[in-house]
């Protein structure tokens, strides 16, 4: 953070400093600016920090890091992260027993486990199979150019069994965008599979606030400002809670959507609210996974 007093006029202001607005502040150095970087809170990285206590280091939410995002290795020092792999796959527990979902292209020990899980017949496990190798194969951005309906929808459109999508799908899925029904956008269900499909997941050692506090870390001439909210946006201006006002030939906007929308005065968007809830325990709840 910068103690220089702000200005009344720049080149580029971004609005909030999570990872939006700091890669945008990161892009912009690459190409010579120097822009403006306003933060509301106390810290960088918007839903991505981590806070220690008693000893354990807490990240805001459920979060995880998927290498296989494009922009990962352009914009991160991954070696310098230290990340820890959780494994391909999931734990399934039905009737008190867990099972091993895998991955047996990467854990070929788990293709007898994940075959005789109960979650699916073994057309459904093909169907996956199948899934898994088109999508690695698309782009990204062709995914997300393509015919959209619920997700729930697609997967039956493509002949998941209602055992499949309620035992595999719905917990994993809804866990992943929050939203058990499977109403949302198919587009990003594809995207999320392929890469969960095309990299791992990870965490920093130290927590999701790693990758904040790195990208932050590595901003030269940025102005950064924390504790500075901005509560409009106009064309050519923001204006600060402290009634200041700020020119600029450019202005990004890198907030949530709700947020954004109502900065910009555009009409209300709504999002998914969550709680997240920590717990220790004597030892881990598994001991180990296949190979």
């Amino acid at each position: 953070m910068t103690n220089t007093p702000l200005p009344t006029h720049c080149d580029v202001v971004i609005v909030g400093a999570g990872l939006a607005g700091l890669v945008a502040a990161r892009v912009l150095e690459q190409n010579g600016i120097a822009p403006l970087l306003l933060e509301a809170s106390d810290g960088v990285g918007g839903r991505v920090r981590s806070d220690i206590v008693d000893g354990f280091i807490l990240d805001r939410g459920f979060q995880v890091l998927l290498t296989g995002y494009p922009e990962v290795k352009n914009n991160l020092d991954v070696d310098a992260l230290d990340l820890r792999a959780f494994e391909p796959g999931a734990n399934v527990w039905r009737e008190g027993k867990s099972h091993i979902v895998g991955d047996p292209f990467r854990r070929p020990l788990t293709l007898v486990s994940t075959t005789f899980a109960p979650i699916g017949t073994v057309w459904d496990k093909a169907r996956i199979a199948l899934m898994r190798t088109k999508l690695k194969r698309s782009d990204p951005k062709q995914l997300l150019r393509g015919q959209d309906m619920p997700t729930a929808t697609a997967l039956r459109a493509m002949g998941f069994s209602s055992k499949m999508i309620e035992r595999f799908f719905r917990p994993l899925v809804g866990g992943i965008q929050l939203d058990p029904s499977l109403s949302t956008s198919r587009r990003m269900f594809d995207v999320i599979f392929r890469t969960l499909a095309n990299g791992d997941s990870v965490v920093p050692a130290h927590g999701m606030g790693q990758i904040s506090e790195q990208l932050a870390a590595s901003l030269k001439t940025t102005s950064l400002h924390l504790n500075t909210p901005v509560t409009a946006v106009s064309s050519g201006s923001v204006t600060l809670a402290s009634g200041q006002s700020i020119t600029a030939k450019a202005i990004i906007v890198a907030t949530e959507g709700p947020v954004a929308a109502k900065l910009l005065g555009l009409p209300p968007v709504e999002s998914r609210s969550a709680g997240c809830v920590y717990f220790s325990a004597p030892q881990p709840p598994v001991n180990h996974c296949p190979a």
